[in-house]
């Protein structure tokens, strides 16, 4: 499958900025910042047997310094600093919230994703954590970490089902804010269908018993 991260180029002044190296530029009334956002997993998990439930999806919380939109770096161990001409377009946890909410509409086996407002009694929750999400940056290459942890809650019987850990990391050639963005869609890629691969076997198993 080929997934594809639109950028979004937010221009705040005539000139374009250029990020590169793993270095931050100066922002000043002379640049333009790019936004980038991250998109929806286009996946299918098979569930056999299941009944289309509802789910509601809560928040994705967000680690301390995971709160905002900048796109972190860290050149040395313990530091951590923003790209400061590339941002993300909304706080990574909610462009993260939205790309697990369309994907786990387009299974057959869910009939509605709440995020908000209830509509109807939700047979199972989902909750998130952001945990990590950086990019490590090193002489020669760079590595870039996405890290979360869930949870998935049954309403009848009222129990966790399953918690799990969705680590994940993806070298990098180019250390600059694009390939960053590039990198993170890959890695949201797999923790997608790795979260909503999880709600399809709880939901299995809710079949089953």
């Amino acid at each position: 499958m080929t997934f594809t991260i639109r950028f979004l180029a937010l221009a705040i002044a005539l000139a374009a900025a250029t990020v590169g190296g793993g270095c931050t530029l100066s922002a000043t009334g002379g640049q333009a910042q790019t936004a980038y956002r991250l998109l929806a997993v286009p996946v299918v998990v098979p569930v056999a047997h299941a009944q289309p439930v509802v789910i509601r999806l809560l928040a994705v919380g967000a680690a301390p310094g995971l709160g905002g939109t900048a796109m972190l770096y860290s050149a040395q161990p313990g530091q951590i600093e923003p790209y400061r001409d590339s941002r993300w377009v909304a706080p990574p946890a909610d462009l993260i919230r939205a790309a697990i909410a369309q994907t786990l509409s387009r299974q057959p086996w869910v009939s509605a994703v709440e995020q908000a407002t209830p509509l109807a009694p939700a047979d199972w929750t989902l909750h998130c954590d952001l945990v990590r999400l950086e990019h490590d940056v090193f002489a020669d290459h760079g590595v870039v970490h996405l890290d979360m942890t869930c949870q998935i809650v049954q309403a009848s019987p009222r129990r966790v089902f399953a918690h799990w850990h969705v680590d994940g990391q993806q070298m990098l050639a180019v250390n600059d804010a694009a390939h960053y963005a590039q990198a993170v869609q890959s890695l949201l890629q797999r923790a997608v269908a790795q979260i909503v691969t999880e709600v399809g076997r709880a939901v299995g198993h809710g079949v089953a018993s």
